[in-house]
């Protein structure tokens, strides 16, 4: 019903010759400190993102979306992208964009912003005054399954892979492109997306990420408020004391979500992928740096 009254709405004004978009905003001017939320993907984000900008965002204050900052980065990245390394050296240089984008839009002072935004610890010095800075993650293993499953179901940038772009596939083909995948440095990036989006930066080896644990705590206790999506009744408490208003989070974007049969297949092959138990050890190591980040943090034991 609102999708409907959205469309009638566009299509009206257009029929005027104005352009009207719909977005979620706040009934009423809140008081509190702007809030930036750092958006991990497949760590619940949407749902939250929507709880807080009903109570926080001003007209004009659109969530930074991922299609234009992409296709930006893709135009300053000036060099063919052909092979996975190819692939793995644009999602490095993607993340330096990423910064420029963020920052140019703190520098807006809106009072709400939200997006697959990295952070650094020069970012977090010169903003963290101005902008309470919210995330919310998860266990790192869950994390990257959930995020390998969804990019294969939804991702329609062949750049960044595993996408939809190499579809229908059989369940071996399914199988061996996972494997291709999480032992190469794409892998390497899935595992430690967290710290990529808490320091700015994919470690470069084990050492540089054992070395980068304390980067990505110090990092986050400049954050107002971490949660932990296992946790989101605590989370919803905090988040509610910071902006003095309640705020309820729901459900949204998840995997299940998706039914034609063609996910279903797929979502069905790359679970069973993830049983396995020597692909389980394989995630578990490739997970190690932030399973030890995350068992450091407090109310996270």
């Amino acid at each position: 019903m609102k999708k409907h009254a959205k469309s009638l709405i566009k299509h009206f004004s257009q029929s005027l010759g104005y352009e009207l978009t719909v977005n979620r905003v706040a009934k009423e001017k809140a008081d509190t400190k702007p809030i930036v939320f750092v958006h991990i993907p497949k760590c619940g984000g949407i749902s939250v993102d929507r709880a807080l900008r009903e109570q926080l965002a001003r007209p004009g204050e659109k969530r930074l979306r991922r299609k234009p900052i992409i296709a930006t980065s893709l135009h300053n990245f000036n060099r063919d992208i052909s092979t996975l390394d190819d692939k793995c050296d644009f999602s490095e240089f993607h993340c330096q964009q990423i910064q420029s984008i963020l920052t140019y839009h703190l520098n807006l002072n809106w009072h709400y912003v939200s997006g697959h935004i990295n952070v650094t610890k020069r970012i977090l010095d010169a903003y963290s005054e101005q902008y309470n800075f919210v995330t919310l993650l998860r266990d790192p293993v869950d994390r990257l399954i959930s995020n390998y499953i969804f990019n294969k179901l939804t991702n329609k940038f062949a750049i960044m892979p595993p996408s939809i772009a190499t579809k229908p596939m059989t369940k071996e083909e399914l199988w061996r492109e996972a494997d291709q995948l999480l032992n190469s440095r794409r892998g390497w990036h899935m595992a430690n997306t967290m710290t990529m989006f808490l320091t700015g930066r994919y470690p470069k080896d084990e050492q540089d990420a054992k070395n980068m644990q304390n980067e990505v705590l110090d990092n986050l206790s400049k954050f107002s408020v971490v949660g932990q999506l296992t946790k989101m009744q605590s989370f919803e408490q905090d988040l509610s004391q910071l902006i003095g208003k309640p705020i309820h989070i729901g459900r949204h974007n998840t995997t299940k979500a998706i039914e034609d049969n063609n996910a279903l297949f797929v979502r069905e092959s790359l679970n069973e992928y993830f049983a396995q138990e020597s692909v389980k050890d394989n995630i578990k190591i490739l997970c190690n740096n932030e399973t030890i980040i995350i068992s450091k943090l407090p109310k996270f034991d």
